[in-house]
C-alpha cells in the first residue's frame, strides 16, 4: 500500500511493516524520530542488509526474544535491497505482532521486486521521499 509521509499516523497502530525508501534522507529520518523512535524508546534495533543476510540466526533471535521490560520492538533495516524480500517473507508468515519493521533504502526503481511487494500488499506500508 503506498502512502504519503503525513498520512502515517493513521497506519501506526494498525501496521508493523514499512518501506521507505527516496533520495529525501532528512525526512525519512524526521518522520522515524518523530513518530517511531518516542514510542519505542529503548526498543530501538539498527541493522544494515548486509548485517542480516550475513548472520540470520542472531537477527532471528533478537525477533524472538522478549526482555521482561520491552512490550514492543522497533526494528530499522538500512541500505535494503531485494535481497531482504526473503526475510521478510519469513517474518509476515510468523505473525510477529510485537515488532515494528522500517526498511530504508535510497531510491528504488519502479520494477524493484522489494517495492512491488509492499506497494501490492494491503498490510505493508510503502512511503516515498522526494527532494523537495
Amino acid at each position: 500500500m503506498i502512502i504519503k509521509p503525513h498520512e502515517i499516523n493513521n497506519y501506526l497502530k494498525t501496521k508493523n511493516f514499512y518501506l521507505f525508501y527516496g533520495e529525501n534522507r532528512g525526512q525519512k529520518e524526521d518522520l522515524i524520530e518523530d513518530n517511531f523512535k518516542k514510542k519505542f524508546k529503548d526498543s530501538v534495533y539498527s541493522y544494515t542488509e548486509k548485517e542480516i543476510i550475513d548472520n540470520k540466526e542472531n537477527f532471528y533471535n533478537q525477533l524472538i526474544t522478549k526482555s521482561f521490560f520491552e512490550t514492543e520492538k522497533l526494528i530499522i533495516i538500512n541500505n535494503i535491497t531485494d535481497k531482504i524480500r526473503p526475510e521478510i517473507e519469513i517474518l509476515l508468515e510468523k505473525k510477529i505482532d510485537d515488532v515494528t519493521i522500517i526498511l530504508i533504502a535510497d531510491i528504488l526503481e519502479k520494477k524493484s521486486k522489494i517495492r512491488n511487494f509492499f506497494e501490492k500488499d494491503k498490510n505493508l506500508v510503502t512511503i516515498a521521499f522526494y527532494k523537495a
